[in-house]
């Protein structure tokens, strides 16, 4: 273990020395990040992130497109801040190290995780998703020639995931999993293929993918900060809201109270059709199996990952037997608030 650390700290050093001259430096741990190996960085009185990447998941099409994804952002005078990418000393935005894998040093913003325990925080985070999608919908992807991944492909959204290995998965559980979770998990695959719904009809645009408070930053009470662009790719434009919606649904333990104003905040920056609400149930599908795939393919790169699975899959069918309870309430409040 002291060995693999020593290792690690070398890495960083290297990483370093591309970005500052013969400098003093201290590095610190960081309370996230799950997929990449992130460090703060501390150097004259300046805080910044250092981060090594998952070498499955981010290739130079998805950094360079998170470059270019965060430099839009910031050209837009939004109300939230986003890590920019610093420049390296020869002006490179990013480094491949010799293995292959890719490393960046960003701006480090400051900030706590923001709460979702009021009918005033539900709302500010329902504008805070609302603004960011608004924002990205001006994000010219006609001339992106890497679109990032879409969470429709649902067999694609890990290199390690495909049909064969996810089917070895659930043949071999590496962890207890009950038959009924399994049975549900199928259950909703099948849905999803059944389903004659075109999902190529819905406006596409470039999503985020993972707008949850957890990547989100606060100040004052106000949303501050938007991180993470791991999962950026194009998507159904809808799927945005889908995600963040079910983050709300999830932890507001359903009140319909909390989910109303996070619904009213989105409504006051984005808007929708009544086309896209009635795909609200598969894309709800589509997103949880999207993650469960997900880390399937973590734990096929060695990753521990039964809390994050069970947790997952148990929000899933919760989550879906909500909807199918609230589902008239929840599209009269989308046709009072996202028309």
């Amino acid at each position: 273990m002291m060995k693999r650390r020593e290792s690690m700290n070398i890495r960083f050093n290297e990483i370093i020395s591309h970005y500052f001259e013969d400098t003093e430096y201290t590095l610190g741990a960081v309370p996230f990040g799950l997929t990449n190996t992130t460090k703060i960085l501390e150097i004259q009185g300046q805080r910044f992130i250092v981060r090594i990447y998952n070498r499955h998941l981010k290739t130079i099409d998805g950094i360079e497109l998170e470059c270019k994804v965060t430099a839009f952002l910031e050209s837009t005078h939004s109300s939230f801040q986003i890590p920019l990418f610093h420049s390296a000393i020869d002006g490179q935005h990013y480094l491949l190290l010799e293995d292959g894998t890719l490393a960046a040093i960003t701006t480090f913003l400051e900030g706590t995780v923001p709460q979702l325990s009021s009918v005033d925080k539900s709302k500010k985070f329902g504008q805070l998703v609302g603004e960011f999608s608004t924002r990205m919908q001006g994000f010219p992807i006609g001339k992106q020639v890497y679109r990032g991944i879409s969470f429709t492909k649902v067999y694609e959204i890990h290199p390690l995931a495909n049909r064969q290995s996810i089917k070895v998965f659930y043949e071999n559980l590496p962890f207890e999993l009950s038959v009924s979770r399994v049975t549900f998990y199928q259950k909703m695959i099948t849905e999803i293929k059944s389903s004659n719904l075109q999902l190529e009809i819905l406006p596409q645009q470039l999503v985020h993918h993972d707008l949850l408070i957890y990547n989100l930053l606060a100040q004052n009470e106000e949303i501050t900060g938007v991180l993470d662009f791991d999962f950026i790719g194009v998507d159904a434009a809808f799927m945005e809201f889908v995600i963040s919606f079910n983050h709300v649904v999830q932890e507001s333990q359903g009140s319909m109270e909390i989910i109303e104003s996070f619904l009213q905040g989105y409504g006051s920056e984005r808007k929708h059709s009544a086309l896209e609400f009635s795909y609200l149930p598969l894309l709800t599908k589509i997103y949880y199996i999207a993650v469960l795939h997900f880390y399937i393919g973590q734990h096929y790169a060695g990753a521990t990952i039964e809390h994050n699975f069970t947790f997952m899959i148990e929000q899933f069918e919760r989550n879906m037997n909500w909807l199918e309870k609230h589902n008239l309430r929840i599209q009269e409040l989308l046709n009072i608030y996202l028309v």
